[in-house]
């Protein structure tokens, strides 16, 4: 069976079904991809590389977020285009097939080197050798190679000599590192030295905003002739404004005719769930009459079980209990439904690089509050489709939040207008068009 011709949705994990040993390097999943690959010989038009980030991954679980999506979608869309694209990543041990179709066209192919358990990124690099030579295997002479994130850049130069390579950073070490001390940075050293290897060694650098876009050049002194901006995009067909908002506050505890404000993401720090609580206090004692909807995880490792305990003493500290509603991760085929629950979606990231759940919001309708550090500053008009606040500045934010809620007529407006920007500039079918013509096929 060709990969290609796998129907969406169905598992191939190869002949007889037979897995993996839990443990092996490199030379095992050669092995096994030379006995028993069978459809991974397929070589690939293009190749992504993301191995920290499953594609195919539960969105919300330990480093699977918006990187995943954006690789998920693009490789789809890819295909769509008539190209055979195959993402591979590091098998985390979840149980997942060695392959598994996004599409026809457009699958994921899981290596199975370091731990069969979930590894940080910031620990994944002693396996990006042998993860390089198992996927050099499966490059025929024109494929070309699309790294994704810091570890993609590290397997992406081991292969890269005399073919295209295309670079995403998705997110920038010294943009976000920017503010710690001199012994936290140095933890992340391995991180800006392969960042800055795909700044100078890579074919073409893909910034999701133009502000990525500078520092890429500033930070890093990539070649600004090198560098294109493609903005990420989301399926409208899909994320679309509900008929039944009503019916979706209930689905998930709320209570209907009470206006919701909501937003989700990773157990990280950086996403800034702390100032959305702060900013949930502050519109309460000032008698405001609103409820609110927050989804994580409950945290997989030792980083985000912390971040999940300091999140729940503040959420008892400000007395949140009886009006804020915590959900655990939202399923992919529910968030429509998520978002149509809510009144105000709020962003309150203390950096956002772009922001998928941003578009996600916007194409379901919903008026926006983002903090203005990072790529929602770019996609946000304020005043037309959301509003923009000092990422420091939680007052300002429980204020926006405000306006929109006392004007419902306004906030209406809002999200049509934003639904008809997404609509309009940030479709994934246009992006794939655009990455294809820098891949030259």
């Amino acid at each position: 069976m060709n990969p290609t011709e796998v129907r969406p949705g169905i598992h191939w994990v190869g002949v007889n079904d037979r897995r993996l040993e839990q443990r092996g390097g490199a030379e095992s999943c050669a092995a096994w991809v030379a006995k028993e690959g069978g459809a991974m010989r397929q070589v690939p038009d293009v190749m992504m590389l993301t191995p920290h980030g499953d594609p195919l991954g539960t969105i919300g679980a330990p480093e699977i977020g918006g990187q995943c999506i954006y690789v998920r979608e693009l490789s789809a869309h890819l295909a769509r285009l008539g190209l055979n694209v195959v993402a591979f990543t590091r098998d985390r041990g979840e149980g997942k097939p060695p392959v598994e179709s996004i599409c026809s066209g457009a699958w994921v192919e899981r290596v199975p080197v370091g731990p069969r358990r979930f590894v940080p990124k910031e620990e994944i690099g002693p396996f990006l050798s042998d993860f390089a030579r198992v996927v050099s295997q499966r490059l025929g002479a024109h494929t070309v190679i699309h790294s994704h994130f810091w570890d993609g850049a590290a397997v992406a130069q081991q292969l890269a000599a005399g073919r295209t390579w295309v670079h995403a950073s998705h997110s920038l070490g010294k943009r976000k590192y920017a503010q710690v001390t001199p012994e936290e940075r140095a933890r992340h050293a391995e991180r800006f030295e392969f960042e800055g290897r795909a700044c100078q060694r890579s074919t073409w650098l893909v910034a999701s905003t133009a502000a990525e876009a500078e520092d890429l050049v500033h930070l890093y002194g990539a070649p600004r002739e090198r560098i294109r901006v493609i903005a990420p995009g989301v399926d409208t067909g899909r994320f679309a404004p509900p008929e039944d908002r009503e019916r979706c506050k209930e689905e998930f505890g709320l209570a209907p005719g009470v206006p919701a404000v909501g937003t989700l993401g990773r157990l990280d720090p950086r996403k800034g769930f702390d100032l959305f609580m702060l900013c949930a206090e502050r519109l309460l004692r000032r008698g405001l009459d609103v409820q609110f909807l927050l989804s994580t995880g409950t945290g997989s490792d030792a980083s985000e079980v912390e971040a999940r305990r300091r999140l729940e003493r503040l959420w008892n500290d400000l007395g949140l209990r009886d009006r804020l509603r915590w959900v655990d991760i939202v399923p992919q085929e529910r968030l429509p439904r998520f978002y149509g629950a809510l009144d105000v979606f709020v962003l309150p990231s203390r950096y956002e690089l772009f922001g998928i759940v941003m578009l996600e919001a916007m194409a379901c309708g919903v008026p926006l509050v983002a903090t203005d550090n990072g790529g929602p500053a770019e996609v946000i008009r304020p005043g037309v489709d959301g509003l923009l606040v000092d990422v420091t500045d939680v007052d300002a934010l429980a204020d926006a939040v405000g306006a929109i809620l006392k004007s419902p007529a306004a906030g209406r407006e809002m999200g049509a207008a934003g639904r008809q920007r997404v609509v309009t500039g940030y479709s994934w079918s246009a992006s794939a068009e655009r990455h294809r013509q820098l891949y030259g096929l």
